[in-house]
């Protein structure tokens, strides 16, 4: 899944020149968060609600007259942030989630060459996950644990989908250790026993709906 499927592309902007009650009002009108800061047709900045809220003054702090006087006069330029952290429409989303989470940041406009093109938030990428992983479909999640080598895990796909002719809607295999990895995997029943047990009978650690979780495969269904 690629960043262009997931990103909004009617993006809210500002400019410099935008005064911060404005910026503040077009955010709680239109439930936003951030607002891409474009000047020239080019993104130069970016700016949140939470940048917004720290550079007002607090409420009660002075006369409300004055307080919005206070904010009709500063403009977004001032507090914006010049260093915009951007990716393209041909990102993978897993990219993108990696550099909002390292540089700790909830949005990344998208461009296309100096153009934006869209704007990716945190719930955009949520959404995209839930997706990508089969969540908005009725499934089941099992974990198996396999060993890091050719094979392993086509013998666990061979059972679920040949073997006992389950669709998977998802599967991420994260390594746990050198030798060991630990396949995290959704698949379209609602009664994941039988795999469960096939799984095992091949000598596999299996958890339903994790590893951790003691005594599946004999709890409830999932509603």
């Amino acid at each position: 899944m690629l960043v262009g499927n997931r990103m909004t592309r009617e993006v809210v902007t500002a400019t410099p020149a935008t005064t911060l009650a404005d910026g503040l009002a077009v955010m709680h009108e239109r439930r936003i968060r951030h607002l891409p800061v474009v000047e020239d047709g080019k993104v130069v900045g970016i700016v949140s609600d939470r940048d917004l809220r720290g550079a007002a003054p607090p409420e009660g702090a002075m006369a409300p007259e004055a307080r919005l006087r206070f904010l009709q006069e500063r403009r977004i330029g001032e507090i914006m942030k010049p260093d915009v952290v951007s990716v393209d429409a041909a990102t993978p989303v897993e990219e993108a989630a990696r550099l909002m989470g390292t540089r700790r940041i909830g949005c990344l406009p998208v461009l296309e060459g100096d153009t934006l093109a869209g704007i990716l938030t945190a719930s955009d990428l949520l959404r995209g996950f839930v997706d990508l992983f089969g969540m908005n479909r009725p499934s089941s999640r099992i974990e198996v644990r396999i060993p890091n080598r050719p094979g392993e895990l086509a013998r666990v796909v061979r059972l679920i989908g040949v073997e006992h002719k389950i669709n998977i809607a998802g599967i991420v295999v994260p390594s746990v250790s050198k030798g060991e990895s630990r396949a995290v995997i959704r698949i379209q029943t609602l009664d994941p026993r039988a795999v469960v047990e096939g799984l095992r009978d091949l000598g596999y650690d299996v958890g339903w709906p994790a590893l951790d979780v003691p005594g599946a495969p004999d709890r409830p269904l999932a509603e």
